[in-house]
Order: C-alpha cells, then sequence, then structure tokens
C-alpha cells in the first residue's frame, strides 16, 4: 500500500504545483520552462509506476455497490472522455478544444467519475476519487482564471481528434482484461 499511496502524493503533488497559481510561482518562478516540463513530466511517470506496482497491495475491499447504469453507460462515455483528453493533451485546435476551453481536464473528469461509481472498491475509490477531485479543482482553476483559448478552429482537427480517440478507444476496450485485469463487457 506504501507504494500506492506514495505514487498518488507525488503525482498528485507534482501536478497540484503546476495547476496552482500561488505554488507555479513559487516552485516554477526559477526554473526554465523546458526543465519544468520534463521534471514534471519524469515524477509524473514516476508516479505512475509507483501506483501500478503499489496497486495489488491495495486490499480490494468491497466498499459499496457498483452503479449499473454506470457500469451500462462506461462503453460510451468512457470513449468520449478518451477523446477529450487526447484533444486537448495534443492541442488539436478545433472547436471543440475552443468551446470546451480545457477538453483533457473534462475528460478526465468523466472518466475518473465514470470509473469511481462503477467500481466500488476501496483502491478504486482511492485513483478514481483522487483522479476526479483533482480535475474539478483544476477545472475551477482554469475557468476563475478566465483565460480563453485565442486561435481559429478548424473542424479538420476535430475529425482527427475524434477519430484518434476512436483507436486508442478500441485499442483500450480490447486490452482492458490484459491491463487492467477487468473486460470491458
Amino acid at each position: 500500500m506504501a507504494l500506492f499511496v506514495t505514487g498518488m502524493i507525488l503525482f498528485f503533488g507534482v501536478h497540484l504545483m503546476t495547476v496552482t497559481p500561488v505554488l507555479r510561482r513559487a516552485v516554477c518562478g526559477s526554473v526554465p520552462d523546458q526543465a519544468r516540463r520534463g521534471l514534471v513530466a519524469l515524477l509524473s511517470l514516476a508516479g505512475v509506476v509507483l501506483i501500478c506496482l503499489g496497486w495489488h497491495a491495495v486490499p480490494a475491499t468491497p466498499l459499496f455497490m457498483p452503479v449499473a447504469a454506470a457500469i451500462a453507460a462506461a462503453p460510451v462515455l468512457v470513449p468520449c472522455a478518451l477523446i477529450l483528453f487526447l484533444i486537448g493533451g495534443i492541442g488539436f485546435k478545433g472547436y471543440i478544444r475552443r468551446y470546451l476551453h480545457h477538453p483533457m481536464l473534462m475528460g478526465a473528469v468523466l472518466w475518473s467519475g465514470v470509473h469511481l461509481v462503477a467500481n466500488g472498491g476501496l483502491r478504486e475509490t482511492i485513483l478514481f476519487g483522487s483522479f476526479l477531485a483533482f480535475s474539478l479543482y483544476a477545472l475551477g482553476v482554469v475557468f476563475g482564471c478566465g483565460k480563453r483559448a485565442s486561435f481559429v478552429p478548424s473542424l479538420k482537427w476535430d475529425v482527427i481528434g475524434i477519430v484518434v480517440g476512436l483507436v486508442v478507444a478500441i485499442g483500450i476496450m480490447h486490452s482492458h482484461r490484459i491491463l487492467f485485469g477487468v473486460p470491458v463487457i
């Protein structure tokens, strides 16, 4: 369990520093942008590795009954979440990114929220609940800043984002049992 918790603290600690304006200015002010991005990526990856290594040490204790509607809706909602996540993460300059402002965080909210209520176990609640709480906090910060994307959107980037997102979603759905030990359908 220690690896799991350490990974969670590392991953979300690094992300909180990059999202929270006061922490970002204090920590990142003197570090060059490329070095900061590289360090954030490296520490985030280390956090994910620790989370994965510690996953099985967390008891598979049921906390609540999974919500049947979430289980039924997950095969539709999670691909939508992955599409949003990719469009935001890659930075496709389409209408989706322009009007949703931060589709990556909205995809993370959708993905984590569906997984949270569709599972019901202790480790799933810790993992997906943390992602949901962080993503909602980050969205609040982003919308509170009032910054808006300033680019001319192109429909081609939405189409590319949707196609790539669907391909990734289908790949994950087919390998979900191998990767995570749980079949999608």
